[in-house]
């Protein structure tokens, strides 16, 4: 087996065994619009507040995909041992490494990809509402589409996503990766204690 097919089959494995992954995003997408269809039935929105829905949309979807993977990361390593399905995976032709990378490959690259799509819809389904509650209304739609700049907010999406969710938090991903593969028990525990014990060292030592 090939290398690059067997990191391909090993994220998909993951994504079979975590549906978590694209689960909890569409679920907040879904629990989004619903919220926002109800807002629009009070009446359409205001002019100069039509980007304020969307950035909290963002801001949502972003907090869902980092909770997702923080608790992806605690428990990649950490259910294998338990239940002992490491014991089959070993037995197929697949390297430790090639699983190492196909595990943190699912916090850094897959699940920043998938809640930059799933944003992505909502925006779209949020523009398409909020356009027919101001033609219902009588009112101008393309200063909705001016304000909003779908093509520029979509573009900004995706490199908040690729940089700050996968490179800026690929340190502390890889540390609670790290703490699920060590961990015997509570790997939670372990992986929060260190980081609060440094924080308060720094508390008492430099006072900041």
């Amino acid at each position: 087996m090939r290398l690059d097919g067997a990191l391909a089959w090993s994220v998909r494995r993951e994504l079979w065994e975590n549906r978590s992954v694209y689960v909890a995003p569409l679920a907040a997408a879904l629990i989004f619009l619903f919220g926002h269809l109800l807002s629009l039935t009070a009446g359409p929105p205001r002019q100069g507040a039509f980007v304020e829905p969307f950035t909290f949309a963002s801001l949502v979807m972003m907090i869902v995909g980092v909770v997702v993977g923080v608790f992806y990361c605690l428990d990649a390593f950490y259910s294998e041992r338990k239940d002992r399905s490491i014991l089959f995976w070993k037995s197929l032709p697949v390297s430790d490494g090639t699983t190492v990378l196909s595990k943190a490959m699912v916090p850094l690259l897959v699940l920043p990809l998938f809640t930059t799509a799933a944003t992505i819809v909502v925006h779209l389904v949020m523009l398409l509402m909020s356009s027919a509650a101001l033609m219902m209304q009588g009112l101008p739609v393309a200063t909705l589409w001016q304000e909003v700049a779908p093509i520029s907010m979509a573009v900004d999406l995706f490199y908040h996503m690729l940089i700050i969710h996968g490179l800026w938090y690929a340190p502390i991903f890889a540390w609670l990766l790290l703490s699920s593969a060590w961990a015997r028990r509570a790997p939670f525990l372990w992986a929060g204690i260190p980081i609060l014990a440094i924080a308060v060292v720094e508390k008492l030592v430099l006072g900041s």
